[in-house]
């Protein structure tokens, strides 16, 4: 009853963003019209192989833990993540959620996916920052680099660094991973206490989980060659989806060189990743704007691109991710 009551949320949740965003979406339509449709559909066609490549990198994370999963399992649970996170704006963790909560019901551990999903989380941003140091070394060499961009960059290798060390301490410090966990726990049975609730996590939950982290960074330690396939796959991810953006420069008839394409692409995802409003609406195309402009890109051009590319990574997800949530095991 409950799960059924959670699909009739998220069905209402996205019917009402469809309705508030109705004039966004019929100016996208409009926009893309505009375009050469060989281009546009081929701008589509790649965000959809972005999509299978990032699927492809959880697989491969996954199985660097040791936690089974194949590509055409996850793709339809990262889409409906990605639904979530934007009608439950949680900074990722409730998409998160429904992978360990997947990989729980196909019997595997649960502590374990969680740490596949950090390390999904490292290597993209890993892999990022190779694409992020391209754009401001291209920006600086152009006069354009500005101390907010390199701002942002300090914070997203701060978060990262943070990510990674969670994962470390599963492999050099267990014994200070299970007093974190272990504190964790007893807050949560303190707050529980004060709510007169149930305690929401099972006895020994800090002691499993420890001990599941510490098995996932062994495994990672082992077999450390593994991490290689996830950062590699992570890497091709970006590269399909600066792609799909060059693919619009085209459909728009605007050429455009490769140094201020990834410039543009650096900038705006990066603050896609440290936006605080949710799936940085509003600040992202704003930036590839600023951006691309800087650059020479003339802003009628460098607007509706950027608005394009927006609304395709914005809605495709949005309306699969949609469809996809009732083949979810946590529905079925």
């Amino acid at each position: 009853m409950i799960r059924r009551w959670l699909l009739v949320l998220l069905v209402i949740a996205f019917v009402v963003v469809v309705v508030a965003r109705l004039t966004e979406i019929e100016h996208l339509v409009a926009t893309l019209r505009q375009g050469l449709w060989p281009w546009v559909l081929a701008a589509a066609f790649l965000q959809g192989m972005y999509y299978a490549a990032y699927a492809a990198l959880f697989q491969a994370s996954f199985r660097v833990v040791e936690v089974d999963g194949r590509g055409r399992d996850l793709l339809p649970v990262l889409l409906a993540s990605l639904l979530i996170n934007t009608l439950a704006p949680s900074g990722g963790t409730a998409g998160s959620a429904l992978f360990v909560d997947d990989a729980a019901r196909r019997g595997q551990s649960p502590a374990r996916a969680l740490a596949g999903t950090l390390l999904v989380r490292v290597a993209d941003a890993c892999a990022f920052a190779a694409v992020l140091i391209v754009g401001l070394v291209h920006l600086f060499l152009r006069h354009h680099l500005h101390p907010y961009e390199i701002t942002g960059a300090v914070l997203l290798l701060l978060g990262t660094a943070g990510l990674a060390g969670i994962l470390l301490l599963g492999l050099w410090r267990p014994a200070q991973l299970r007093r974190g966990l272990g504190w964790i726990e007893r807050a949560a049975v303190r707050l529980a206490g004060w709510l007169r609730r149930p305690v929401p996590l099972r006895p020994g939950w800090a002691e499993r989980n420890a001990d599941e982290f510490a098995q996932a960074g062994a495994a990672i330690g082992a077999r450390p060659r593994r991490l290689g396939r996830p950062l590699g796959i992570a890497l091709a991810a970006h590269l399909v989806n600066l792609a799909s953006l060059y693919a619009l420069f085209l459909a728009f008839r605007r050429p455009i060189a490769p140094g201020m394409l990834v410039a543009g692409y650096a900038m705006g995802i990066l603050f896609w990743k440290m936006s605080p409003i949710p799936e940085g609406v509003g600040v992202v195309e704003g930036v590839m704007i600023l951006v691309f402009v800087s650059l020479g890109v003339p802003a009628p051009q460098a607007t509706i691109v950027a608005l394009a590319f927006r609304g395709l990574t914005f809605w495709l997800p949005m309306v699969f991710g949609f469809f996809m949530v009732r083949r979810l095991r946590l529905f079925s």
